[in-house]
Formats: C-alpha cells, structure tokens, sequence
C-alpha cells in the first residue's frame, strides 16, 4: 500500500487530478465512500465525457491498458479501454454505479454544486465542467 501511494503521489505531480476527482470529493464527503470507491464510481462516466477533448491521449493509455491489439480509431481505442476499466471494476466486484453505492438520485444535484467547489480540480480536465456537465457524468454514473 506504501508503494502504491508512492507511486500515486508521483504521477499526481506530474499529471494533476481533474474532474474524476473533484466529483469524487463530494461522494467521500456526504457518503463516506473510501476515495479509491468513489473515484472508480465517476472514472468512466468522466472518460465517456471528456472523449470528445481527450481520445488521441486516451488511446495512448488503451495501448497500455488493453493491449497494443486494439486498434481503430482514437475513439474506438478510448471505448475499449472505458469498456475494460468498467470490466475490472465488476471483475474485483466494486459497486459500479452510485445506485449500487446507495447514493440517493435526489442527492446528484447538491453533488454537482460541491464538485462546482473543486475548481483547482477542474482546471487541469481536458474538457470544461460546468454545473449542467458534472450534473450529467453522476447521472450517466448513477
């Protein structure tokens, strides 16, 4: 676990955290999710989002995350590494959404303003997160 937060703390300085985890801020805070949960409940509806502004860099990590066998194009790259990260996620038997994680839908609001606080998160997102935005990855999450 030393190791594994070593590492984390390095490749935070040098690619900083973004929207996945300002929206995974206000999961721990209000529901006391762990902050690994939390951000595994966002990471895929945030990549789904940010495609449009990220797919070429994405694409690089599918090469890692997938294989270098997958192939097509930066999007369909970027589909298949979203679609083997929800894959581990069920592998290691995660909740897989918010409902699956008792988050009540009521609440998805009030957690798109407190995500809103985290703007030295948002900042380094490929891709502007407005309040309407971070509202739509926790639906698309929920």
């Amino acid at each position: 676990m030393l190791l594994g937060a070593l590492l984390a703390g390095q490749a935070f300085a040098n690619a900083p955290v973004a929207a996945v985890h300002a929206l995974a801020y206000p999961l721990g805070g209000h529901y006391h999710i762990p902050h690994g949960l939390s951000n595994s409940l966002v990471l895929p509806s945030v990549l789904e989002f940010n495609t449009s502004q990220a797919s070429d860099l994405y694409a690089e990590l599918a090469d890692i995350v997938v294989g270098e066998s997958v192939s097509g194009s930066n999007e369909a790259k970027t589909a298949a590494m979203i679609a083997a990260l929800r894959q581990l996620i069920e592998d290691v038997n995660l909740p897989a959404t918010l409902r699956e994680a008792k988050v009540a839908e009521s609440d998805l609001e009030m957690l798109a303003r407190d995500a809103m606080l985290q703007q030295r998160l948002l900042i380094n997102n490929p891709r502007d997160v407005n309040f309407e935005d971070a509202l739509f990855i926790y639906r698309a999450a929920y």
